[in-house]
């Protein structure tokens, strides 16, 4: 400090302890403004070597001169890089009944993009442009914002469903049998014909249970929740499903009846089902893969299933299950609870 020269930053923060970390953050300046004051107070610290400088911060000499000469003390902004953008722009030469009439024409039909409004341009109007000048056009004029905007709104918005869609959280899979059942459906193609399997799971036994139809509707999935509380060895209190359209009317009207709290997985999730997910891998690649005799009917295709389903549930090990089968498991809780229940007698 003693030949009085000063550098972006010397004077305040030998003044104040840490105003150089203030001053550089209240200021407002940019990342790359701040990377070069440290350039200048470096070479103010250590003998106005601009070659040292450069060495030292692995740049070229010409760019230490260049950022030391554009420097104000009074005026950090001067660290900050001017704007590369061009003073004067070239004219467009098209007539302005042209561009009126793409704008229009955009208008008219905002899904059209800038390669079709130039084949509907030569077509209809005999008005030959590239599809670039005509995005130039869209771009300056905001319409191709004002259709971003329009997407970006129309998927925050809320719907408004007849049916509330109720979340499931996460502790809800680990209460107790038959607290929570997953379920959610399989396409099935066999010979180019389209079944579906309609699946479900216990989250907290892991047993399972699955029917194939011909058709995906609502009524065959009451149908199939009909075959779920027959089959399974509990009573159901909780289902969970995707959003859709077979799990909504008679399929929620049924779980109405029977007192069964419905609730959905979020769209485009399925995280949300990871269990049911994990099972519908299982029977294709377990199942489905393996069956070099699988006939496109849906009666053999519900026999080779419920055979599989009661390998799946009685003999196939589950690591998850410390390698007990879910049948075993659950009656291992059963017993279990049995035996608190005499203890608390």
């Amino acid at each position: 400090m003693s030949d009085g020269i000063i550098g972006a930053n010397m004077v305040a923060h030998k003044i104040l302890p840490g105003a150089k970390t203030i001053l550089r953050i209240s200021v407002g300046l940019s990342d790359t403004a701040k990377q070069r004051s440290k350039w200048i107070n470096w070479h103010f610290a250590h003998g106005k070597n601009k070659r040292l400088t450069a060495r030292h911060f692995g740049l070229s000499p010409n760019t230490i001169y260049k950022w030391l000469k554009r420097y104000n003390h009074r005026n950090l902004k001067s660290l900050d890089s001017y704007s590369t953008k061009p003073r004067r722009y070239r004219q467009s030469l098209l007539p302005f009944v042209t561009i009126q009439l793409i704008k229009q024409l955009r208008k008219d039909d905002m899904g059209l993009s800038k390669y079709k409004l130039a084949i509907i341009l030569q077509r209809d109007y005999q008005i030959k442009l590239s599809p670039s000048t005509i995005g130039r056009i869209l771009i300056k004029s905001g319409l191709i914002n004002e259709s971003q905007n329009i997407r970006s709104i129309k998927k925050r918005r809320r719907i408004n469903y007849s049916i509330p869609r109720i979340r499931a959280s996460k502790q809800m899979r680990y209460k107790y049998p038959g607290y929570l059942i997953c379920v959610d459906t399989k396409h099935l193609i066999v010979f180019n014909r389209k079944y579906y399997q309609f699946n479900a799971i216990d989250c907290y036994s892991k047993i399972a249970y699955s029917k194939v139809y011909s058709k995906i509707s609502s009524t065959n999935a009451a149908d199939f929740i009909n075959g779920l509380i027959n089959f399974f060895p509990f009573s159901i209190e909780s289902i969970q499903t995707d959003n859709g359209s077979e799990y909504l009317l008679h399929f929620h009207q049924e779980l109405q009846k029977r007192n069964i709290n419905h609730y959905f997985s979020r769209p485009q999730t399925p995280k949300d089902n990871p269990m049911i997910e994990r099972f519908i891998q299982t029977t294709e690649r377990e199942l489905w893969m393996f069956d070099q005799e699988i006939l496109p009917e849906v009666k053999y295709l519900n026999e080779k299933l419920t055979w599989w389903l009661g390998r799946y549930n009685n003999y196939r090990p589950h690591q998850s299950l410390h390698y007990l089968t879910p049948m075993a498991y659950f009656q291992s809780l059963h017993v279990k609870l049995s035996k608190e229940e005499v203890f608390i007698m």
